[in-house]
């Protein structure tokens, strides 16, 4: 479980700085390894793609993992219900994060062949960015109660700051 919550806040700052890289890409017009703004576009898409989805798959896990415990140890269900209640605090704003960013990503290309004006992207981008900083604050709450649940069912006495 640690490996992959490391792993979830590790590809989350990846994929912030990547943001921000891309966003001053779009203004300075410079290239990171050779890639244009379009082309970065593309691996950051691929890097913000695969964070997400780790994300979404410890949560699945973890919750997969508290119903399994809770009935082999014949446990009270209030654990699993706890965890069932984690994932709908944090899945509908990852969602909603996830389609922003996948508009973003196809708007990218409409700007480069100028289809959209590019005050939509730029606008559209920091709207985003701003976005992904509040999922991830929901995501911080929502791994400390998930931890707090395992430490709770497993009987360990601890509290997650």
């Amino acid at each position: 479980m640690w490996f992959f919550m490391i792993t979830c806040y590790v590809m989350s700052v990846m994929t912030f700085v990547l943001l921000g890289i891309a966003f001053l890409q779009s203004f300075l017009k410079f290239h990171v390894w050779q890639a244009d703004h379009v082309t970065f576009m593309i691996l950051t898409s691929i890097v913000y793609s695969f964070t997400e989805t780790l994300v979404i798959f410890f949560f699945v896990g973890t919750g997969v993992s508290v119903k399994e415990y809770t009935l082999e140890h014949h446990l009270d269900s209030g654990y699993h219900k706890r965890s069932i209640g984690v994932k709908r605090e944090v899945y509908p704003p990852l969602m909603m994060n996830i389609l922003y960013m996948i508009i973003l990503f196809v708007l990218v290309g409409a700007v480069d062949t100028q289809r959209v004006p590019a005050w939509i992207y730029y606008g559209l981008f920091v709207f985003c960015i701003g976005d992904y900083v509040r999922v991830k604050v929901i995501q911080n709450n929502c791994f400390r109660k998930n931890t707090q649940i395992i430490l709770d069912m497993s009987g360990i006495e601890k509290k997650v700051a």
